[in-house]
């Protein structure tokens, strides 16, 4: 979609909050869906009445959200986009450097969720997830066989764990705080016995998701984020 849309012009209150508010009631109701592209800033202030400035203050903000994104080059544009975990994980990262949030606190959430999320997908998993679970061990253990740096391949397991649980928002939430404690802690080296470590952690998770026994898989995720956690102070 591009052109006009159902907007209706300004009157009062703070002019980019009402243009933020409208939109988003558009995609909400399901007149704006993900892929479609927004009209340009003028043809966005032409509808509205009001200048560009409110308007390019709105996308920013919905941008920032993660309701929309920007597109450079031929075709490019404003587009509504699927909800994504990346302001979450901004918004923490932004707290961690401040000083206003810590590794610890960021250990008491994963230990607040993760072992749900492993419960969850303990009862839920298909043959495909626990496919793509083996797949992501496999891979770990290769990198640490060939004496490889740390990488976002050390906490896949976990990505692909929230996207078995079956929970929506327990994966949007995970996918903000894995990454983040990623980026938090790459900084500190674990020799090879420690990873390895790591890697029986997640052999035995998978093991309590494969046999759909969610009281393993919740207590198993428990102690590992805890013991990994004990590395990374």
């Amino acid at each position: 979609m591009s052109g006009k849309i159902s907007l209706e012009s300004v009157k009062h209150g703070r002019v980019s909050d009402s243009v933020r508010e409208q939109i988003t009631n558009l995609i909400l109701a399901g007149e704006l869906k993900v892929g479609d592209r927004l009209p340009t800033e003028s043809e966005l202030a032409r509808q509205l009445g009001v200048s560009k400035v409110p308007v390019r203050e709105a996308m920013i903000s919905l941008q920032q959200m993660g309701l929309l994104t920007s597109r450079r080059g031929a075709g490019g544009g404003v587009f509504v986009c699927e909800p994504s975990p990346e302001p979450v994980g901004e918004a923490l990262t932004l707290m961690l450097r401040l000083g206003k949030a810590s590794i610890a606190d960021l250990t008491q959430a994963r230990l607040v969720i993760e072992p749900q999320v492993a419960a969850l997908a303990a009862r839920l998993a298909s043959e495909e997830d626990l496919r793509r679970l083996g797949d992501t061990i496999t891979t770990y253990q290769q990198v640490v066989e060939e004496d490889r740096p740390r990488s976002i391949s050390d906490l896949d397991f976990h990505l692909v764990l929230a996207d078995a649980c079956g929970n929506t928002v327990l994966n949007l939430i995970s996918r903000a705080l894995v990454p983040l404690l990623y980026t938090n802690v790459r900084r500190h080296h674990l020799p090879p016995e420690l990873r390895t470590l790591g890697i029986d952690g997640h052999v035995e998770i998978f093991e309590a998701v494969r046999r759909h026994d969610p009281d393993s898989a919740q207590e198993t995720m428990a102690r590992h984020v805890a013991q990994m956690a004990t590395y990374w102070k």
